[in-house]
């Protein structure tokens, strides 16, 4: 499977980026899917499921009242698996992990607020192992995966702990830095949530760190694809899968 991972401020338009590269994937008859189907797919790997059985479960998951009963269960499954998997890993997970795993546990929020991110990051790393260990060249999109997580564990973070987080990060097969003109990204905020007033500071410092990762995937030959999320969504999917395509070429 094929990692592609978004990176950029809140409310910069990563998540609505998502249905509408699902669509021009679909039309250019590529194969991808959505993170959410790997919880299953790791689960159907360890019982050795069958060509039918896949079809057949993957049938009841896409089902979204069944899906909220088997998620759940399935991610927790995952989860365990996955960092089973990862005591025996090789670098640079070893390297990432104690970086994350150090940072994660610092929040100006409270020990509450670092558990919580710790939690989530848990999901995240779990999921980008998955992708890496299963087999097939299928794209699976993230607008919350490793790389994005170096902007919410790197607030308050010096530049050098978020140059090493992203030094150490298991490379995915292309990154996107979602970027667009921070005013538009705090009307966007606003619109979101009326009564937070910070919205400035956060995504002045998420912008810092979308360059910071820039100069050290770049320099580490990840491929980087920087897309300008003031255009519409259609418009803004067509490039980047036009971007992907030229990589690979």
């Amino acid at each position: 499977m094929r990692r592609l991972e978004l990176m950029g401020p809140p409310g910069v338009g990563k998540t609505a980026l998502l249905g509408p590269l699902q669509a021009e994937w679909k039309r250019r008859g590529i194969e991808a899917a959505s993170p959410r189907s790997l919880p299953l797919w790791t689960y159907q790997e360890r019982q050795g499921a069958g060509v039918f059985r896949r079809r057949f479960e993957a049938v009841l998951y896409a089902r979204k009242g069944l899906q909220r009963w088997m998620r759940p269960k399935l991610e927790k499954e995952m989860v365990r698996h996955e960092f089973r998997s990862l005591r025996e890993a090789g670098s640079p997970w070893p390297e990432f992990l104690r970086l994350a795993l150090v940072r994660g546990g610092e929040s100006e929020g409270g020990e509450a607020l670092a558990l919580e991110r710790m939690q989530s990051f848990m999901g995240s790393v779990a999921l980008a192992r998955a992708t890496e260990r299963l087999p097939g060249n299928t794209w699976i999109p993230f607008d919350e995966g490793l790389a994005q997580r170096a902007i919410s564990l790197g607030q308050g973070a010096s530049p050098e702990q978020v140059r090493a987080y992203l030094g150490s990060m298991p490379a995915p097969d292309a990154l996107v830095l979602v970027v667009a003109p921070p005013d538009l990204v705090n009307a966007r905020l606003r619109q979101r949530n009326p009564d937070v007033t910070r919205f400035h500071e956060m995504v002045e410092q998420a912008l810092g760190i979308t360059e910071i990762a820039a100069s050290i995937c770049g320099d580490r030959d990840i491929p980087l694809v920087h897309l300008d999320a003031s255009v519409p969504p259609d418009k803004a999917a067509r490039f980047l899968a036009d971007s992907l395509e030229r990589n690979e070429g």
